[in-house]
């Protein structure tokens, strides 16, 4: 590149701003997703009596033996 060609520093930082906020566009987007994507998948489970949500942890103390 010549030096006529080279973008200007106003025009590199814009493009640098613009890549950034889609980068962290799609990192929202895709955690949003994902958590409506659980949402929904808990409440399937739940309606059918399968609710894996709580297996992990042991029994709590108001539980009869």
């Amino acid at each position: 590149m010549t030096s006529d060609e080279k973008p200007s520093p106003r025009r590199l930082a814009k493009a640098g701003a613009v890549i950034c906020g889609v980068i962290i566009a799609l990192f929202i987007f895709i955690f949003v997703a994902r958590n409506v994507w659980h949402g929904e998948e808990l409440e399937q489970d739940q309606a059918t009596g399968n609710n894996v949500a709580t297996e992990h942890s042991g029994p709590s103390y108001n539980q009869q033996p």
